[in-house]
């Protein structure tokens, strides 16, 4: 998928809202069991790394 480079910053800032989010909800479960929700927002934040990553060496073109 390209994403046009005036789109760039705003989906980057975006997600790096949304990963802080994800951050302090993972914060708020630390030291709990590894539950499903645990486990979703784990994921979750992979995602949102590896999303943020591709569409900065996409940006560094």
């Amino acid at each position: 998928m390209e994403v046009p480079d005036k789109y760039h910053p705003v989906i980057l800032e975006a997600l790096e809202d949304l990963l802080y989010k994800v951050s302090l909800d993972l914060s708020r479960l630390k030291g709990q069991p590894l539950t499903r929700e645990r486990k979703m927002l784990t994921k979750k934040q992979s995602v949102i790394e590896e999303l943020q990553h591709l569409l900065w060496i996409e940006q560094k073109k």
